[in-house]
């Protein structure tokens, strides 16, 4: 593992941007080594801070070119499954964005394809896998302190929405990552999903559902509920807890201080995803940075994982349209995607 991983970045939005000045700044093994963007000028601007890295005119041409290792999409969601697609026409890792693509028809096609190649080249950027708060909950159950997980309870709360943003739209962008960590905290999938939906106040759209709860039965006798709520004013806030058959366990506070102070206890509150996940991100990179150098697969969520992200999405979208519960098909997982198997990687 002496080699630098070169790495190239496609796209260089507040997403992109970060991932990019992450890994430079922060991830051993690693280097920025090319970067596109449609607005070529901020695609400059981020490359000049990540040690001038080569600004590419086009996202495949990047893909394609023998001085870029591995490939790192941080592009609008339309364009994910292309350019997975070419990621693995060329046999290159790559790092994406959830979604994985924009309809779980799509993300399976990912998924065959990576199982023709017969290596897990491809990681989905579901952090919450890596956030140190949610990452000791999933300690805890690993050592048998509560017992075996039976229900999943998730908080995800944005201060700030635009103000026509219709629940579907919630679903694909916030709901997915709660949807992700009651299945990778349970281990256990989706088997039937019911969506409650409000407007929470009359100066959004009147499509606007800005507050859901979602209910999920589980296989292994499990359920989940989850809360999203993306007008919540006061900051950016994200919790799990897992109930056990002998006890529970829930995330701390993602600040490190308490003050008490004036005849109140308190403690800050993130302003928005970007701080909150801060850590698990530069652990995210780090994490997919040593699989790729080391031929392991990664650690994080799999092209597997990103499909059943949208397979549960999708219904979710169903239910809060017709209000009802509906079920959710659970095909068997491949044994490419086995955690017990060490796929053969080639190494850097």
């Amino acid at each position: 593992m002496e080699r630098t991983l070169a790495v190239g970045v496609i796209g260089a939005g507040s997403m992109g941007a970060r991932h990019a000045r992450n890994l430079h700044q922060y991830v051993a093994g690693a280097q920025i080594a090319g970067l596109y963007d449609p607005d070529s000028g901020r695609a400059r601007e981020v490359a000049a801070s990540c040690g001038e890295a080569t600004v590419f005119g086009d996202p495949l041409a990047l893909i394609a070119d023998s001085s870029i290792d591995a490939v790192l999409i941080a592009s609008p969601d339309a364009t994910h499954a292309e350019l997975v697609h070419a990621c693995l026409q060329h046999g290159k890792p790559v790092l994406c964005e959830k979604p994985l693509a924009v309809t779980a028809e799509g993300a399976l096609k990912i998924v065959q394809a990576e199982q023709e190649i017969g290596r897990r080249l491809v990681g989905v950027g579901l952090m919450r896998r890596f956030d140190p708060q949610h990452l000791a909950v999933e300690r805890a159950l690993a050592s048998g302190a509560v017992g075996r997980g039976l229900l999943f309870k998730g908080v995800h709360r944005n201060a700030k929405v635009p103000q026509h943003l219709p629940g579907e739209v919630v679903i694909t962008n916030s709901a997915v990552h709660d949807i992700d960590s009651a299945r990778w905290l349970l281990g256990q999938e989706v088997t039937q999903v019911f969506v409650s939906a409000v407007r929470t106040r009359d100066t959004l759209s009147a499509d606007t559902r800005d507050m859901l709860l979602l209910q999920l039965q589980l296989t292994g006798g499990c359920l989940a509920t989850i809360e999203v709520t993306v007008a919540a004013d006061y900051g950016y806030e994200v919790s799990a807890e897992i109930v056990g058959v002998s006890g529970t366990v829930t995330t701390g506070l993602p600040m490190d201080a308490v003050i008490r102070s004036g005849r109140k206890t308190f403690t800050d509150v993130p302003a928005d995803w970007l701080e909150r996940f801060q850590e698990a991100y530069i652990d995210e990179l780090a994490a997919w940075t040593h699989s790729v150098r080391s031929g392991q697969a990664f650690s994080g969520a799999s092209a597997w994982d990103g499909y059943q992200a949208l397979v549960v999405t999708d219904a979710c979208i169903l239910a809060l349209k017709s209000a009802a519960a509906v079920a959710v098909p659970t095909p068997e997982r491949p044994a490419l995607y086995d955690r017990a198997v060490s796929p053969e990687v080639p190494s850097l």
